[in-house]
C-alpha cells in the first residue's frame, strides 16, 4: 500500500527523552539516505549502467536463523501469470527497464527496516494507531518478500521499478522530514511542500504498480480457469480488490493534513506559509 503516514510525538505532551530523539533522528536520516540509494542504483539502470550494492549479502548469513517454515515459503515459485499482465509488461517495457538486480540488495533491508515503526508504536515512541501500522507495513513486506521475492518473473517487470520508484521517491522527503524535525533545527519549506504534495502522483503511481505486481503472480481467469485457482491465488485476488479503497483512504487522509500543514482550504491561499509542523500534528 501507499506510504505510511507516522505522527511523531507532539511538542504540547511530554515528547520523548533525549536517548528516544536521538534513536528516532537516526533512524529516519538512515531511512532516508537507504531510499535515495535505492532511487540512485534504479537510475543507474535507466542510464544504462548497473550499480550493486553488497548489503543483500551482509544479511544472508542470517538465513540459517530464520524458521524452515518461513524458508519453505520464500522458496522460488514457478512461472505463474496471466495474459492482461503478459501484455502489459510488453508494452510497458520499453520505457521502464528491469531493474530488480540492481535495486533489490538494497530495497530488501531499507523496507524490512521499517518494520521497527511497529516497534516504535507499541513502545510510544510516535503517536500512530497500531492496527494502521501493522497494516501498511505489513503490505509492503509482503510484496518484497511474498511476492517479488517467491516469484522470479517479476524481476523484470517493468511495474515492479514504477513500484520502487514510486516508494522511494515518497520515502525520501518522508524521512528527511522527520529527521529535521525531531532534530529541530527547521524543515524547508520547500521540503515541507514536497512531503504534502507529491502524492497526489506518487500514491495512485505506487499502488497502482503494487496491484499489478501482485497480479502478475495470480494464474489466467479467463475461459474459467480461476475455478482451479489455489487458496493463495483468491487471497491474493482479494488484496488485489482492496487496493482501490485502501488507496483512496490514505489518499484522503493525505489531503486532509495537507490542508493542516500548508495551510490550504477556506480562507486561506495556496503557497502560504508552512504551519509549524508539530503544532498541525
Amino acid at each position: 500500500m501507499p506510504s505510511k503516514d507516522h505522527k511523531q510525538p507532539s511538542a504540547r505532551s511530554r515528547g520523548p527523552s533525549l536517548a528516544v530523539r536521538f534513536y528516532l533522528i537516526a533512524f529516519n536520516a538512515l531511512s532516508a539516505a537507504g531510499w535515495a540509494y535505492v532511487i540512485y542504483l534504479a537510475l543507474a539502470v535507466f542510464r544504462g549502467q548497473r550499480a550493486s550494492s553488497s548489503i543483500y549479502d551482509f544479511f544472508k548469513p542470517l538465513a540459517s536463523y530464520v524458521p524452515t517454515s518461513i524458508v519453505t515459503f520464500l522458496t522460488p515459485q514457478p512461472k505463474i501469470t496471466n495474459h492482461f499482465s503478459t501484455a502489459l509488461a510488453y508494452f510497458l517495457h520499453p520505457y521502464f527497464p528491469a531493474t530488480y538486480e540492481s535495486t533489490f540488495s538494497a530495497l530488501a533491508p531499507v523496507q524490512s527496516l521499517a518494520a521497527l515503526e511497529i516497534l516504535h508504536v507499541l513502545l510510544g515512541f510516535v503517536r500512530s494507531p497500531l492496527p494502521t501500522t501493522v497494516v501498511q507495513v505489513s503490505s509492503r513486506l509482503i510484496l518484497v518478500w511474498g511476492i517479488v521475492e517467491r516469484f522470479p518473473h517479476t524481476h523484470s517487470s517493468p511495474v515492479y521499478t514504477t513500484m520502487i520508484l514510486a516508494w522511494a521517491l515518497t520515502e525520501v522527503p518522508r524521512y528527511a522530514y522527520y529527521a529535521l524535525s525531531l532534530a529541530g533545527c527547521g524543515v524547508p519549506a520547500w521540503l515541507t511542500w514536497i512531503r504534502y504534495s507529491t502524492f497526489y502522483v506518487l500514491y495512485p503511481i505506487g499502488a497502482g504498480s503494487e496491484a499489478l505486481v501482485m497480479l502478475s503472480t495470480i494464474p489466467e481467469w479467463s475461459g474459467g480457469k480461476w475455478a482451479v485457482w489455489s487458496v493463495e491465488d483468491w487471497v491474493k485476488a482479494g488484496l488485489v480488490v482492496i487496493w482501490v479503497p485502501g488507496l483512496w483512504v490514505m489518499y484522503s487522509h493525505m489531503m486532509r493534513m495537507r490542508r493542516k500543514v500548508l495551510g490550504v482550504g477556506k480562507g486561506q491561499k495556496l503557497g502560504a506559509k508552512p504551519k509549524d509542523r508539530l503544532k498541525a500534528e
